[in-house]
């Protein structure tokens, strides 16, 4: 009893005298580092341990089973601080340190290691490949560190100060990872530049730090041109490519609204441009290993209208409204019109033509007109068709032949076509087939439907009735009267005699300018050619006297030539000339055949001579001309012949109505002239046995002519005579000698001559 005593005095002694002196206390170290945490226990001799994190490591000196773990001092004086040697995380926890026998704890003291972060990482380094204008995040990473470790961004030198900054917890749960990124818009400027991340934290607080550089790249920059920019529709235009680019560039591809153009594979594209240019783009792409640019372009190309909305017909109802729409495009910007076909007014300038309320009056054909200044002008048609009641179109009054087949028409135009169409006349009504002399006749046209009455013989009573013609269609119906005039026959007949008249003078009218033209160009020629010859027997010229002398014998045939002679004093007496045969006598045969009628043909070659038209007047010398060789007219072509000279015979003063007789100063004239024509020129007719030209009129050629019972031909002109009569009948008629002599200045209100050739 008294030992059990003792020994509870001994522990309560023990006891009371045992306490701390040292306790561990919350400590920080470096991962890597030695730490001590201390424990000094005064008045006790018992066992000591350590508790990690509430785990007992042990009441063994030397801990065994923690290598790095150790207790330090002298435990005599109660020393049992606990050494940690280079620190770990794994080190970082709460320690105590316990007096089991005692029932003593210290106080938990926590020991932080700090870990400093692993080396920054900057994603995409160390050259930093950017697309050029395309935001993008420079990012950098700190991880492992404890705590996380801080970022700061520069940018060659310069702090950047927009970066956004982050942490997480690793899988420990202990170690943190920092992540911080810099936005950034790269432009072709920074490419090269050096971007430098550093971190930093307690565990290394001197830092550490990554840099990068930057290496700007970007898809080409196109710049698309064409030359010229303004052009007509068919011209050629060059569109040229122009761009740089960073990796360098890989290809080029070219379109045109759209639609590749396989062709095209270089940096520049000729074309021959049409309106379609004007809209549909063409397009160049040019790529590399970042992308592709593609650039667009228009040509200003200028072009007519062009129909891009056709306008289409209709047919409404009268009182309804109708529309049309017409688009066009052109360029420079056009000008549109509505129309009415036969109408100038412009009923519209927009493309939709707006009618309201229409009527008959209305349908028709409307022009849709498009302008396009300086360019050029087109249009459309389109037809409006009205439906109403039927219109009648006919005249009033109508004209038939008595006794002759006779119509009546009248056209019935409307939309829709008539049902029906009747004619009324007194009591009878006909809307088809035949009623005794009447028939109606029924034809559909384009401009509606015409309908004939048609009456097989006209009489008087058909010309008293009033004729009534009917249609009608579903919108109602349309009349019309009518009456029927009588028509003489003789406007037919006028009719028929003037085409054969205008007939006859046309072909008078032809046959002249043929005998003008063989004239003229008989002229011209000197040598090669002869005109035709008239034979005698193509000529027949009847003449008739007022005045005949029955008692004149043989004498006749001589007064005939009597004229001729220059010497005749004879006056001349009043004559008629009506038909009678007038032929030509040649008496040279080296010479060239004479006019064959007479000058008759020849007057108007001889623009000098005088000549009296009316009544008889006395002969005046200094009124008639006196021709010399040198004022000789040209010879007709008509009788010219190669190598001779032709003779030209003058009867403008045998034809004149003078009562005078040749005088003195007219023989004098004509021998005169005589002398003064030179024989190789002009060569004397010996039957006349003077000058061609006849100064004077000798009367009896008129008054004293009788018919001879036959001629003689001279035989130098039998083989003339008959080519002359084969080619003077082509090339002459009646016809052409009436004309001669009606545009002739020689005739008299005494005398008419008649030629016939």
């Amino acid at each position: 009893m008294s030992v059990l005593n003792l020994l509870v005095c001994l522990m309560v002694t023990a006891t009371q005298a045992a306490y701390f002196s040292q306790q561990p206390q919350d400590q920080v170290v470096v991962s890597g580092q030695s730490v001590t945490l201390p424990c000094v226990i005064v008045g006790y001799r018992g066992m000591v341990q350590w508790t990690k994190d509430g785990l007992a490591l042990g009441g063994e000196r030397d801990l065994p089973g923690w290598t790095r773990y150790s207790l330090m001092g002298d435990p005599l004086s109660g020393e049992h601080s606990l050494l940690i040697d280079s620190a770990e995380l794994a080190d970082d926890a709460v320690y105590e340190c316990q007096a089991t026998q005692a029932a003593l704890r210290s106080h938990r003291a926590r020991l932080t290691v700090l870990v400093p972060p692993l080396d920054p990482v900057v994603e995409g380094g160390p050259v930093v490949r950017l697309k050029a204008h395309s935001p993008h995040n420079l990012t950098c990473r700190a991880s492992g560190a404890k705590p996380a470790a801080e970022i700061t961004w520069y940018r060659d030198g310069e702090v950047m100060d927009t970066a956004i900054y982050s942490k997480t917890l690793m899988e420990d749960r202990k170690r943190e990872l920092a992540v911080s990124m810099l936005p950034i818009i790269p432009e072709d400027k920074d490419s090269g530049r050096t971007y430098t991340c550093r971190v930093l934290n307690p565990a290394a607080p001197a830092g550490r730090q990554t840099s990068v550089t930057i290496n700007v790249q970007h898809p080409p920059s196109v710049t698309l041109s064409v030359q010229p920019q303004t052009v007509l529709e068919g011209a050629k235009v060059l569109f040229v490519c122009s761009a740089s680019a960073n990796p360098e560039i890989t290809g080029y591809r070219w379109a045109k609204g759209g639609v590749p153009i396989s062709e095209a594979n270089g940096d520049s594209l000729e074309v021959t441009v049409d309106h379609s240019y004007f809209t549909d783009p063409v397009s160049c792409e040019v790529s590399n290993s970042v992308g592709s640019t593609n650039v667009s372009t228009l040509v200003e190309v200028q072009f007519g209208p062009r129909l891009m909305s056709e306008p289409k017909p209709m047919t409404v109802d009268q009182g309804m409204d109708a529309a049309f729409t017409c688009a066009w495009t052109g360029n420079p910007p056009l000008t549109l019109a509505w129309t009415k076909q036969g109408s100038n007014v412009v009923l519209s300038n927009g493309s939709i033509l707006q009618l309201k309320a229409v009527t008959q009056e209305d349908a028709g054909v409307y022009i849709c007109k498009a302008i396009v200044p300086r360019i050029g002008v087109a249009e459309r048609e389109v037809t409006l068709t009205v439906n109403g009641a039927p219109i009648i179109t006919a005249e009033a009054t109508q004209h038939a032949v008595k006794h002759s087949k006779g119509k009546l028409e009248c056209l019935v135009g409307s939309s829709p076509p008539p049902d029906k169409i009747v004619w009324t006349f007194g009591e009878v009504s006909l809307s088809s087939g035949s009623s005794g002399r009447f028939s109606v006749q029924t034809v559909a046209s384009d401009h509606g439907v015409l309908s004939s009455l048609v009456l097989s013989e006209t009489l008087a009573q058909d010309f008293q009735l009033r004729f009534n013609c009917t249609a009608w269609n579903r919108f109602g119906s349309g009349t019309t009267l009518i009456t029927l005039n009588e028509q003489e026959a003789l406007p037919m007949l006028i009719i028929v005699g003037a085409a054969v008249g205008g007939g006859c003078v046309l072909l008078i009218c032809v046959i002249t300018l043929v005998s003008l033209c063989c004239r003229h160009t008989g002229k011209g020629e000197i040598n090669g050619k002869k005109c035709t010859r008239l034979s005698k027997s193509d000529i027949r010229v009847q003449i008739v006297h007022s005045d005949h002398n029955a008692t004149r014998g043989n004498d006749d045939e001589e007064d005939v030539k009597e004229p001729m002679a220059p010497n005749s004093s004879e006056s001349p007496g009043t004559s008629r000339t009506e038909h009678s045969d007038l032929l030509e006598e040649e008496d040279d045969e080296r010479s060239d055949i004479k006019d064959p009628t007479n000058g008759y043909y020849n007057v108007r070659a001889h623009e000098d001579r005088t000549v009296r038209s009316s009544g008889f007047s006395e002969y005046v010398p200094n009124a008639r001309p006196v021709y010399t060789p040198s004022q000789l007219p040209s010879p007709s072509p008509l009788y010219g012949q190669q190598g001779t000279q032709p003779r030209v015979y003058d009867f403008n003063h045998r034809y004149a109505t003078t009562t005078g007789a040749r005088s003195t100063y007219e023989q004098q004239q004509a021998a005169q002239q005589q002398a003064a024509q030179p024989a190789s020129i002009y060569p004397t007719d010996p039957a006349y046995s003077g000058s061609a030209y006849l100064p004077a009129t000798y009367g009896r050629a008129f008054t004293s002519y009788v018919k001879p019972a036959s001629y003689e031909k001279v035989d130098a002109f039998d083989q003339s005579d008959q080519a002359s009569k084969v080619s003077s009948s082509s090339r002459f008629s009646y016809a052409s000698s009436q004309v001669s002599s009606q545009q002739s200045d020689y005739g008299r209100p005494s005398q008419r001559m008649q030629t016939h050739v």
